[in-house]
C-alpha cells in the first residue's frame, strides 16, 4: 500500500507542475522580443538556405534579424515586416512560401505524392489467399502416396 501512496504523490507532482507550465505558457505575454522571434522563424537565411535567420549565425542574418527588431520597435505590422523582406528577396525568404507562382509545386508535390502512395496502396494485388482445408479427395492422395513412400523405403531397406 505504501507503494502506491508513493506513485500516487509522484503522480500528482507531475500533474501540479504540467498544470503551471501550461498555465505559463497560456498567460505569457506577446512582448516585441517574442514577436521579433516568431517572425525571424519565419524567414530564411539567404546565405544558409536552409534555416531561419533566428537559427543563423551569418552575417547576413544578424543584419535581418537587427531590421526584424528595428521594425517592430517602430509599431510595423507583421505583414508590413514579411512585405518589406519579401519586396527585397521574393517569396523564396519566407520559410513557408505561399502557395502561389513558382512557390506553387512546392506545395503540389506532396500532395501528388502522398495521393499516387494512397492508390498504389489501394491497387496493389495482394496474394491469393490459400485454402485452408483439403478436400476429402486431396486428402485420399496424399495418404496414397504417404503409403507409396513407406512401402519404398521398406523394400530398399529389405525388411
Amino acid at each position: 500500500m505504501p507503494e502506491r501512496l508513493r506513485h500516487a504523490g509522484v503522480l500528482g507532482a507531475i500533474l501540479v507542475l504540467l498544470g503551471v507550465v501550461a498555465a505559463g505558457l497560456l498567460s505569457g505575454s506577446g512582448r516585441p522580443a517574442d514577436r521579433a522571434y516568431d517572425l525571424e522563424q519565419r524567414l530564411r537565411c539567404p546565405v544558409c538556405k536552409t534555416v531561419s535567420i533566428a537559427e543563423s549565425m551569418s552575417d547576413t542574418a544578424v543584419a535581418m534579424r537587427a531590421t526584424v527588431e528595428q521594425q517592430v520597435e517602430a509599431g510595423r505590422s507583421d505583414e508590413e515586416i514579411i512585405a518589406y523582406f519579401t519586396d527585397r528577396y521574393g517569396d523564396w525568404v519566407l520559410m513557408d512560401p505561399p502557395a502561389r507562382g513558382n512557390t506553387l509545386p512546392l506545395w503540389l508535390i506532396p500532395v501528388a505524392v502522398g495521393g499516387a502512395g494512397v492508390a498504389l496502396l489501394l491497387t496493389r494485388r495482394r496474394p491469393a489467399p490459400e485454402p485452408d482445408d483439403l478436400t476429402d479427395a486431396d486428402r485420399e492422395r496424399v495418404s496414397e502416396a504417404v503409403a507409396r513412400m513407406r512401402a519404398t523405403a521398406v523394400d530398399e531397406d529389405g525388411l
